[in-house]
């Protein structure tokens, strides 16, 4: 399993605009944050966003984790820039089952160019793949974004451009652990609840995400009814079948704890993932003032918990 070293506070922070704030230059300065997430609020041009993400590394203690949530197709946070509307999941999924060559063509494509843009701009994570299993009757927040409604082709095809994207230098973070594609709702605007049994997940969900080699792992802000009465991020449970029965060895991440499906105060939103287990929280929506406060809880708790070793 990976590891955060103590000083680094293991959060993922969103920022504002196209250039640093002075608040944002301080909490970067004074602080050891782990990462930082680039949206499309952050992205004016080419170079505008590589001098961004140049600043963010120049004024860091640390080397931080300069992320992306990129997938092409509907989640494309360049898309002021250039479109990727062809490369859904699901065009790969549907490519797979049909010619591998032009599977192999296409995704090649699409990694090369991603990789390449990415190290331009100084990026070194992408969360990339969406390994949820995608349903006919159920919200389509997922939808296209999977690769297939067969748990072994959404497994492999997973596997695939992990690899692809790691072996070049890119980081990935495979998402929405245990699955995302049941829900009957959007987790940005509510909790979705699942009922299937734990057996119908191990059989079906949760295959699509065993043995992956991705450098992170992404929870899904669900409540799955039938293992625990606590949202997946907030569950020990969940944890512990995400590293024994998924066998994931690497560091697992929250969603954005700013989505509403999650509806508790600042401080159980930062804390409760960390105590079930899990490595960074990730807090998207750039307001300063929730950042300082998740920096100050986050500091308070470890040297709580220092003191009781």
């Amino acid at each position: 399993m990976g590891s955060i070293k103590n000083k680094i506070i293991p959060v993922i922070f969103g920022l504002t605009g196209y250039t640093l704030t002075n608040k944002e230059i301080d909490i970067i300065k004074n602080n050891e944050i782990f990462g930082y997430i680039i949206f499309k609020r952050n992205i004016f041009n080419i170079l505008q966003l590589q001098n961004l993400v140049s600043h963010i590394k120049i004024l860091s203690k640390n080397n931080p984790l300069i992320m992306i949530d990129h997938e092409g197709g509907r989640v494309n946070r360049f898309s002021n820039l250039f479109n990727q509307h062809k490369f859904t999941a699901k065009f790969f999924g549907d490519l797979y089952s049909k010619n591998r060559n032009d599977f192999l063509k296409e995704a090649q494509f699409f990694i090369n160019f991603n990789v390449k843009l990415f190290k331009h701009l100084g990026i070194n994570t992408v969360a990339y793949p969406v390994s949820d299993l995608r349903y006919r009757k159920t919200h389509q927040v997922i939808g296209n974004r999977s690769f297939s409604n067969n748990p072994i082709i959404v497994n492999k095809l997973s596997k695939y451009f992990i690899d692809e994207y790691q072996k070049r230098g890119i980081n990935c973070i495979s998402k929405h652990v245990p699955g995302h594609g049941l829900s009957k709702v959007d987790s940005h605007l509510s909790l979705p609840e699942i009922e299937e049994s734990f057996n119908y997940l191990k059989k079906n969900d949760f295959v699509c995400f065993k043995n992956l080699k991705s450098k992170f792992m992404m929870t899904a802000h669900i409540k799955f009814s039938s293992i625990d009465k606590h949202i997946a991020t907030y569950s020990k449970k969940i944890y512990f079948i995400i590293r024994k029965e998924l066998k994931y060895k690497g560091l697992i991440m929250t969603d954005d704890i700013c989505m509403k499906a999650l509806k508790e105060n600042l401080i159980t939103r930062t804390l409760q993932p960390l105590i079930a287990g899990y490595d960074i929280i990730l807090h998207c929506n750039g307001k300063i003032n929730e950042m300082y406060k998740i920096v100050s809880i986050i500091k308070k708790w470890k040297n709580q918990k220092n003191l009781k070793k």
